[in-house]
C-alpha cells in the first residue's frame, strides 16, 4: 500500500518539477525542425516532420518572429503555397510551448474562419508539444471552439477581418494577419484594419510580434505591397550552380527548350543554365538580399513561385499557366494576368489605369483618310451616342488580332425626339465605305446608347433592326462587369412604345472594363489590339478619348477604384470607343483565329489586283456644305462585298442588304463633327 502511495506521491512531484522547469528557448526556426508536425490531414504536398530545408527561405522570417529579433513586424509578399501560411503555424505553435500569451489570427472573410480553425486544430493534435496544452474540443472547463482556443498563459482568438468588432476588447501579444490584401481597408469605419489589430498589441510593446502573409492585388490597392515597402524590402535569392553568384530570379528570363518539354534559367553574371533538378542546390542557403532601412521595426520579404521547392510546381507549368493568361489579355481580360501576377510572381499588377495625355495620342495619328478603310481593315461595327439635341456615330473598321482604325465620326445635329434625326442616322449606318482595295464596306453591327434621355427614341430605332445587327446598349453599372454581356436584356417595346412579342434586345457593356481594354492599348503601334487613328482627327477628338482616368477613393469601407471623368471635357469619343468595342465583341471578333481573318481577307481582297487601284483618288472629306445631304447613290458603284457577321449571342440568320450603295465621291460624306 505504502509503496502504490509513494509512486502516486513521485509521479505528482515529478510532474511539479517538469512543470516549474523553463521551456525551452530555441527560435524559430530550430524550434520548428525540432517539434513540429505537419498532418497529412491538412492536404499539404510534404506531410510529416517539418524541415526547414525543404523551404530554406523560410529560415529568415522565423528568425525575425524569434522572441530574441528586435523586429515588431515581420511581413513576407509571397506567392500561393510558398512558406507563408506554414511560418504562421510555426509562429503560433512556438509560442504557445515557449512564450504563451495572448494571439490573435486574423482572416479577411468569414469563409476562411471555419478553414483556419481546422488547420489550427490539426497542427495540434500533431504537435504532442501542444497537444496537452490545448484543451479539449468538449472540456465544460475550459474553451476550444472556431473563435477562441484557451491554453496555459493565454488564449488564441480567431477573428474576421470583416467585422471591427471582432477586433476589439482584446489585448494581445502576437498577432498573424493572414491574407491581408482580401480585407476591406476600412472596417465599420473605424480605420485601417491592420491599425485596429495592432492596437490591441499597445500594453505589449515590448514583446510583441506581428506577421503579415499575403500575396499581393492591384498596384496603388495592395496591403501588403504598402507594409513590405515600409520594411527591409529583401529579395529572395538563388546562388548559381557553375560560379555562386548569388541573383534573383527573373520569370521572364526563363528559356524554353526547342522541344517545348522543359524551361532553364540562365544565370545573369556566366550565362550557365539551370534546370529544375538543380533547384536544391541553388536554394539550398535561401539567400536574400540585404535589403534597405525601412522604418526600423519591419522586416519585410518578397518571394515568387520560382523558389518553389523541387518537385512542387515545375517552371514549365509556371510557363503554360503564363501562355494561358496571355493569352486571355490579348482578348481583352486581365483576371488572368492578374491571378499569374499576384499569386505566381508575389508581383502587383499595374492596371493601365492612368489617363494618355491627348497629344500623345495625336502623334501616333496615320495619314490615311476618313472616310476610308485602310487595308489592314475587314470588318466595320458603328456606334451611336444620345446627347438632348445631336447624335454622334463613330465607325471602326476591325482586323485580325483585334487590331482597329477610326474610320469616320459624324455628328447629326437634331433632337432624338424628332424621327427625322434618326432617319439621317440609318442613313449614315446604311453607307459603304471605300475600302484601300476598292471594294466598299457595309457596317456589320452597330451598338446605340439608350443611357441618356432618349432611351424610349433608342429602342423605337432598333426595334426594327435585329436583321441588320444594329441593338440597343447601355453601359452596366456594376463594376467589373464583361466588355459585352453573355445575352442581351428584352425589353418589350415597339416603335410606338407598346408592348410587342419578343421585344428590344439591350445589351449592356461593362464600362470600366472596356476602358481598361483600351487604355492598355493606346500606345501599341501596330499589331494585336493597336488602335490606329487618321490625321485627319481633330485636338477635340483625343481630348474627348482621353476624358476619363483612374482614381482611388474608398466606397463603403473598402478601398476602390473607379473611371472619373476630368472637370469640362467631353468623353463621348470614349463611350463611343467602349460602344464600338462592345459591337466587336457581339460579332465574336475576338474569339476569330488567323483562319478566319485571311476568310475575311480573301473575300473583300481579290487575288490578283491591280495594285496600281491603290494609287487611283480617293473621295476627301465632303466639305461642309455637301454634310447637309443625305448619302444618295449617284453613279455607278462596285460589286457589295458580301461580309456578314452575326452576334455570339444570340444567334442570328445572316443577311445581305438590299440598299444601294451610294457613291463615295458625292454621296457619302465624312469628317469629324460634320452638321448634318
Amino acid at each position: 500500500m505504502s509503496n502504490v502511495m509513494y509512486d502516486g506521491y513521485q509521479l505528482l512531484l515529478d510532474a511539479v518539477a517538469r512543470g516549474l522547469q523553463p521551456d525551452p528557448s530555441l527560435p524559430l526556426d530550430q524550434w520548428a525542425d525540432e517539434f513540429m508536425i505537419i498532418p497529412k490531414e491538412t492536404g499539404a504536398s510534404e506531410p510529416g516532420k517539418y524541415q526547414t530545408s525543404r523551404t530554406p527561405h523560410a529560415r529568415l522570417p522565423m528568425q525575425c518572429l524569434s522572441a530574441a529579433h528586435p523586429c515588431k513586424r515581420v511581413v513576407v509578399q509571397g506567392a500561393s503555397q510558398m512558406l507563408k501560411t506554414q511560418v504562421a503555424l510555426n509562429f503560433l505553435a512556438e509560442t504557445v510551448h515557449q512564450r504563451p500569451k495572448n494571439f490573435l489570427w486574423v482572416v479577411p472573410t468569414g469563409k476562411l474562419h471555419k478553414r483556419a480553425a481546422a488547420r489550427i486544430d490539426k497542427t495540434v493534435a500533431a504537435v504532442p508539444q501542444l497537444r496537452d496544452r490545448f484543451a479539449k474540443p468538449s472540456s465544460r472547463i475550459s474553451t476550444n471552439n472556431n473563435d477562441i482556443k484557451a491554453y496555459p498563459g493565454g488564449a488564441l482568438y480567431i477573428a474576421t477581418a470583416g467585422a471591427a468588432a471582432n477586433l476589439s476588447e482584446l489585448s494581445v501579444t502576437y498577432v498573424v494577419y493572414d491574407e491581408v490584401d482580401r480585407s476591406k481597408d476600412n472596417i465599420g469605419g473605424e480605420g485601417d484594419p491592420k491599425e485596429l489589430v495592432e492596437t490591441r498589441q499597445t500594453s505589449h510593446e515590448r514583446d510583441r510580434k506581428s506577421y503579415y502573409p499575403s500575396s499581393p492585388t492591384l498596384e496603388g490597392e495592395s496591403p501588403i505591397n504598402d507594409l513590405y515597402r515600409s520594411g527591409t524590402q529583401r529579395e529572395a535569392l538563388a546562388e548559381c550552380i557553375h560560379c555562386g553568384h548569388a541573383q534573383t530570379l527573373d520569370f521572364f528570363r526563363l528559356i524554353r527548350s526547342e522541344d517545348g518539354l522543359r524551361v532553364m534559367y540562365p544565370c545573369i553574371e556566366c550565362g550557365g543554365l539551370h534546370e529544375e533538378g538543380d533547384k536544391s542546390r541553388m536554394f539550398a542557403r535561401g539567400l536574400w538580399s540585404d535589403g534597405k532601412p525601412g522604418d526600423g521595426e519591419t522586416e519585410s520579404f518578397l518571394i515568387s513561385a520560382m523558389f518553389l521547392p523541387y518537385g512542387w510546381l515545375p517552371w514549365i507549368a509556371l510557363m503554360k499557366q503564363y501562355d494561358k493568361a496571355k493569352a486571355k489579355l490579348e482578348e481583352g481580360s486581365e483576371e488572368a494576368m492578374i491571378v499569374f501576377y499576384n499569386t505566381r510572381l508575389a508581383l502587383c499588377w499595374a492596371r493601365t489605369k492612368e489617363t494618355t495625355r491627348y497629344d500623345e495620342l495625336m502623334q501616333r495619328a496615320e495619314p490615311y483618310r476618313l472616310g476610308t478603310v485602310p487595308m489592314g481593315g475587314l470588318i466595320l461595327t458603328a456606334a451611336i451616342d444620345t446627347q438632348a439635341y445631336r447624335l454622334e456615330m463613330k465607325v471602326v473598321a476591325w482586323g485580325e488580332g483585334m487590331e482597329c482604325w477610326i474610320v469616320d465620326y459624324q455628328v447629326i445635329h437634331g433632337s432624338p425626339s424628332d424621327e427625322e434625326t434618326w432617319k439621317r442616322a440609318d442613313d449614315l449606318l446604311k453607307a459603304r465605305y471605300r475600302h484601300a482595295c476598292g471594294q466598299t464596306l457595309g457596317i456589320s453591327a452597330a451598338l446605340v446608347d439608350s443611357g441618356g434621355s432618349a432611351t424610349q427614341d433608342v429602342y423605337n430605332f432598333t426595334a426594327s433592326k435585329k436583321h441588320r445587327n444594329i441593338y440597343a446598349v447601355k453601359g452596366h453599372s456594376r463594376p467589373n462587369r464583361p466588355i459585352l454581356s453573355s445575352k442581351p436584356t428584352i425589353v418589350d417595346v415597339n416603335w410606338r412604345g407598346k408592348s410587342a412579342p419578343g421585344g428590344v434586345q439591350l445589351w449592356f457593356v461593362g464600362p470600366d472594363t472596356a476602358k481598361d481594354y483600351l487604355q492598355a492599348r493606346w500606345k501599341r503601334p501596330s499589331g494585336p489590339g493597336a488602335v490606329h487613328f487618321s490625321n485627319e482627327l481633330p485636338e477635340s477628338y483625343y481630348k474627348g478619348l482621353t476624358a476619363e482616368y483612374r482614381t482611388f477613393g474608398y466606397k463603403r469601407g473598402r478601398k476602390v477604384s473607379w473611371w472619373e471623368q476630368k472637370k469640362g471635357e467631353a468623353n463621348e469619343p470614349l463611350d463611343l470607343m467602349n460602344y464600338n468595342l462592345g459591337a466587336a465583341y457581339l460579332l465574336g471578333l475576338h474569339k476569330k483565329f488567323e483562319h478566319h481573318w485571311a476568310q475575311l481577307r480573301d473575300r473583300l481582297i481579290p487575288a490578283q489586283w491591280d495594285l496600281l487601284s491603290q494609287a487611283e483618288d480617293i473621295p476627301a472629306p465632303a466639305t461642309q456644305t455637301e454634310t447637309a445631304q443625305a448619302p444618295t447613290a449617284t453613279g455607278p458603284q462596285p460589286a457589295p462585298v458580301p461580309v456578314h457577321i452575326s452576334p455570339v449571342k444570340p444567334q442570328q440568320k445572316e443577311v445581305e442588304h438590299d440598299y444601294e450603295p451610294a457613291d463615295s465621291a458625292t454621296g457619302h460624306t465624312t469628317g469629324f463633327g460634320r452638321d448634318w
